[in-house]
Formats: structure tokens, sequence, C-alpha cells
């Protein structure tokens, strides 16, 4: 069976994120700038969607995904394709509208190719000589002088934003952007992340660009009700129905995680009609996520693996306690303190209630298989 992949809510499947939803709105409408971070899988990017299609007769949307991003060209080469993509199919002539912009984005390599699917004009967008950061130095100055020209207002989405810190010019990539977001008029910032340690670092150490220049919203679970819903009309769409308690037990398994909610619901709703249980879909779910757990696992050293089995077998409520390095052969309390400091990093575990647990739901129940 092919492998579910995440899908972006769109407004028949989107519930349960009205307050959140009207919040971003009424903040990207105001020019106030918002970090966004909940771990992956929780509807981020569905979100930010749905508040640019809530937006759109007022505001244009850019949506950059940095997930990808290995250098400072990528980082620019995304945000210039990005814009150019969301300005470029706004009504009017492309060319006319290739030219406008050339008049404000200067030194890149512009051009109109015929997408081969619609057979329409696409503009198209390449860096020129100049060095990579004066081209990220420029973009939030030439867009927001851009829309001040044609009385635009853009929404500016930066999923994943996080990802920058795993660059080598990390901190430059961060103060040149900070430096555009500030002086922006036109533009306002809708950052997104995952990786929550990370982002709260960028934001809140005094010592980043980013201090204390962004609103900061924690994105926090879907209701119950709201999920139950979901199932529903998911399994309506299969022409079945599904008893509340089993829609109640495919959120407990996935501990409200909407993605693999939806992902567990289309999985039972198919299997369901062959005879084949809730526990058995979703055992099956957790074998079609195991690439991805493979990867992330895979590149830990040898004792973060141990710690984070440890800690998925264990829920520990101390991990510094020596009884307990010496049972589970952790070592020392420092190579615990490493090893920790770069699964937080990660985002991988968490302390709720006192005890540490695997924040993926779905990556805890495969770490338990071995």
């Amino acid at each position: 069976m092919t492998p579910l992949k995440p899908t972006v809510f769109t407004d028949d499947m989107f519930c349960g994120r009205k307050k959140e939803t009207k919040y971003l709105v009424n903040n990207m409408l105001s020019g106030i700038h918002t970090v966004v971070y909940a771990p992956r899988h929780c509807g981020k990017s569905s979100l930010a969607h749905i508040v640019l299609s809530r937006l759109k007769k007022q505001m244009v949307g850019v949506y950059v995904d940095f997930f990808t991003i290995t250098s400072l060209d990528d980082v620019a080469s995304k945000l210039y394709r990005c814009i150019f993509k969301a300005l470029g199919t706004l009504s009017g002539d492309k060319i006319d509208r290739l030219n406008q912009m050339a008049e404000f984005f200067k030194n890149l390599q512009l051009g109109i190719s015929i997408d081969p699917v619609s057979k329409s004009p696409e503009i198209t967008v390449r860096l020129g000589n100049e060095p990579v950061d004066t081209y990220i130095a420029k973009v939030i100055d030439s867009l927001d002088a851009y829309c001040e020209k044609h009385r635009l207002k853009v929404c500016l989405v930066l999923d994943e934003f996080q990802e920058i810190c795993n660059l080598k010019d990390s901190k430059k990539i961060e103060g040149l952007l900070r430096g555009g977001m500030q002086m922006a008029k036109h533009v306002t910032f809708m950052m997104l992340g995952s990786r929550r340690s990370a982002l709260n670092a960028m934001f809140i150490d005094i010592k980043r660009p980013f201090y204390h220049s962004t609103d900061i919203m924690p994105l926090q679970k879907i209701p119950e009700e709201a999920l139950v819903d979901i199932i529903e009309r998911t399994f309506k769409k299969e022409g079945a129905s599904i008893p509340l308690g089993e829609a109640q037990q495919i959120i407990e398994y996935c501990n409200s995680y909407p993605d693999y909610v939806r992902k567990l619901s289309i999985l039972y709703s198919l299997m369901k009609i062959n005879g084949i249980s809730l526990a058995e879909t979703g055992e099956l779910l957790v074998t079609q996520e195991a690439k991805e757990f493979e990867s992330l696992f895979l590149n830990l050293t040898l004792h973060q693996k141990r710690l984070l089995r440890t800690i998925a077998l264990t829920n520990p409520k101390s991990l510094f306690n020596t009884d307990f390095i010496s049972q589970y052969r952790l070592g020392s309390v420092g190579g615990v303190q490493n090893s920790l400091a770069k699964l937080k990093n990660l985002d991988l575990v968490e302390q709720v209630n006192g005890q540490w647990s695997v924040v993926n739901p779905l990556f805890l129940k495969w770490l338990k298989r071995y």
C-alpha cells in the first residue's frame, strides 16, 4: 500500500482552529509579525494556508518552505522564486508584470517560460552575480518598495523557519531578514517552526537578531470534538460510519496530531470493511511512517539513540540520577546532558508533567518495537 503523504488541510477538512485563524488574520492585517510553533504533523502549514485564503482579498500571500534549505543560495533563491510566483499570479499581462518587478528587483535573471502542463506563461527568476548575502539583504526592501508602488500588502509565510539555524551563516541570515522586517511597512511575516528549542533561542535570546521582534503563538491541540468531526467526515466519504468510541481511540492513538488522525482515519475506513482491527491498522500506519523515523534515528549518535530509546521505554522523571544512568548504561551525567541537549534541539523529546517523553506519538510507538 502506498504511504499516505502529509497533507495541507483545505476548508472542507479543516476545523478546530477558528480562534487561531482569526488571531493570525488580525495580526497579519495589523502588521504584527508572528511566530507559530508546534511539533511536526500538528497542522501549522494547514493553518497558514487557511489564513492566506482568508486574506486573499486584502493581502498577497507568499509561502516559502525552508525545510530543505542547505545554503545561503537556497534561502535567497527560494525567497525570490516564491515572491515572483505569488506576484506573477496577480491579474494582468505576464510581460507587463515582469517589467514592473524588474524595476524593483535588481540584478536578477528574469524571464518568461511556458508551463508544460497548463501551457500558460510563467515568470522565472535566477540570482545574478552579486554576493548571495546581498540578495538576502535586498529582498524584503525590494518587495516592500514594490508593494508601496502598486498599493499591495503581503503576508510572507516562512515555514520551518528554524532550519536556517543549521546553516553556517545562520546569524547573518537572521540579521539580514530582521533588518528587512524591521523596516517593512507593507510586508508582514508569519514564521512557522517545529523545533521549539531552536525557535526559542532565535526569538527569546537577547543576543539574537530576532529578540522580541515578534508575537509568539504556540499551537495547542485541536479539541477532541473537532477531530471526531474530521474522522466522521472521512468515513462518510467512504460511505461508512464509525462509532464515537473508535473515533476517540484514533485520537488517543495519534495523541491528537491532526495529520496522523487524518491518515489513520483514511486507513481504517478502508481496512475496517475487510475485518482488520483498529490496533492492526495503527501498526500499519507506524510501518508506513517508518522511513521518516529511520532517517531521524540513523542521524543520531549511539549515545543519543540509547538515551532516546530509554526515554521511550521508561518516561523517567529524572535523567541525571546516578542509579538511573547506571541501570541503563548511559555513561556519565555529562554525556546524558550533551545527548539530551541534542534531542531537545531536534524536538524529539520534551518534559511533560515532570516526566520525559518522546514528542511524536508514532515515533514513540516505532521506538518501542525494537
